[in-house]
């Protein structure tokens, strides 16, 4: 458990330097979804302006449909550039929709290019959550946590501030051996597991469908000599990280966890 903290703190500035590139040179806004998506047999109604993103939202779809937010309180926790928060916000009518990033440039980018009237980013860190406790009914986590450096410490601050009987909505991915430190965290936890799904399949059957659109805008705003490590990250086809989940190595897990209710 040390030593994945201890790698985590390393990395956690390196991933916060990609987040910071990707806001800097993607001027016209093209990116609002920085997640792998998710690939749903079911059709989904979008507005126009939401259809060329259709799979990284249909990740946010699939998790926030489990459970009634309308004329909630919702938090997302590493909002990146907001588009999840966003279609939450304009879709399901939370009665309001926060969302944190650690990333200063991410919330500028997201306070310029998303607007609704319950809406609001601000910055924040997911280990030191700047609210007070019991004020969500959920709170809402898309593949971030991997960013951490210490998950039982984002476990607990987001129980803290959920309300009794709010539920946590939590995906993410790890390598077989790293998902056990992840269920253990959980187990440890004091929250109460409602569902568990492994959506692998569905994310690499996304990456493999919008991976066109993935590999163009990897062209336009990226270097050539930096093309082949940005395409691992993005995972596009034939990346090291598409493989990892067309074979199973990367398990993307979703959970469903509650803060029960004290009497």
């Amino acid at each position: 458990m040390k030593k994945e903290i201890i790698i985590r703190s390393i990395l956690q500035p390196i991933w916060k330097a990609w987040y910071e590139y990707v806001s800097n040179k993607d001027g016209d806004g093209e990116i609002k979804f920085l997640n792998y998506g998710f690939h749903s047999p079911h059709d989904l109604t979008l507005l126009p302006e939401d259809e060329k993103e259709r799979y990284p939202l249909q990740l946010y779809h699939h998790i926030i449909s489990t459970i009634d937010v309308k004329d909630k309180h919702l938090l997302e926790v590493g909002c990146g550039r907001g588009g999840g928060a966003s279609y939450i916000a304009r879709y399901f009518k939370p009665r309001s929709m926060k969302a944190i990033d650690i990333s200063y440039k991410a919330i500028e980018f997201c306070k310029s290019n998303h607007s609704a009237q319950n809406l609001e980013f601000s910055q924040g860190d997911a280990l030191r959550l700047p609210f007070l406790e019991n004020v969500f009914d959920s709170v809402i986590n898309v593949e971030s946590s991997h960013c951490y450096p210490n998950l039982a410490a984002f476990l607990s601050e987001v129980y803290k501030v959920l309300k009794p009987g709010g539920y946590f909505l939590y995906t993410d991915f790890r390598s077989q051996k790293n998902l056990v430190s992840v269920e253990e965290n959980i187990k440890k936890s004091k929250f109460k597991v409602m569902a568990i799904h492994n959506i692998t399949e569905n994310v690499a059957q996304a990456l493999k469908i919008d991976n066109d659109r993935r590999v163009q805008l990897i062209k336009r705003l990226v270097p050539r000599i930096i093309h082949k490590p940005v395409c691992a990250f993005a995972g596009t086809n034939g990346s090291v990280t598409y493989k990892s989940f067309e074979s199973g190595w990367n398990t993307y897990y979703f959970y469903v966890l509650k803060k029960e209710s004290t009497h």
